[in-house]
C-alpha cells in the first residue's frame, strides 16, 4: 500500500512530461516561407543548372540565388530571403545595363571545337 501512495505522487509530477508538445522552433510564417524559398531556389538552381540555356539566364538565375542567400545570411529569415528573391525577379527584366560581374561563370560550357 505504501508504494501506492508513492505512484500516486508521481503521477502529477510526470504528466507534464508526458503531454509536452515538440518545440516549435520557427513561427508558422516562417515555415511557409521557408518552403516558399525552396521552391523559387529550386527553380533557379534548374536554370542555372540547365546547359542549354542561354549564359545570360544562366547568370540571372545565379545572381538571384545570390541574392537570396545574402538576403538570409543578413537577417536570418526566410521571409526576408523570399521577398529579396522576389524583388529580384521582378527588377530583373529592367536591368538595360547587364554586365557579367567579376566572380561570376562565364563559361558555361559551349565550343565550337
Amino acid at each position: 500500500m505504501h508504494i501506492f501512495y508513492r505512484l500516486l505522487v508521481l503521477i502529477p509530477l510526470l504528466s507534464p512530461l508526458v503531454q509536452a508538445q515538440p518545440l516549435n522552433v520557427l513561427p508558422d510564417n516562417e515555415k511557409l516561407c521557408m518552403e516558399a524559398v525552396g521552391r523559387l531556389l529550386a527553380r533557379q538552381q534548374a536554370i542555372f543548372s540547365n546547359s542549354q540555356a542561354e549564359p545570360n539566364q544562366r547568370r540571372l538565375a545565379e545572381r538571384a540565388i545570390d541574392t537570396t542567400r545574402e538576403a538570409f545570411s543578413e537577417s536570418e529569415s526566410y521571409c526576408q530571403a523570399q521577398a529579396a528573391l522576389q524583388a529580384y525577379e521582378s527588377q530583373k527584366d529592367k536591368d538595360d545595363s547587364f554586365q557579367q560581374r567579376q566572380g561570376e561563370v562565364n563559361y558555361f560550357g559551349r565550343s565550337t571545337i
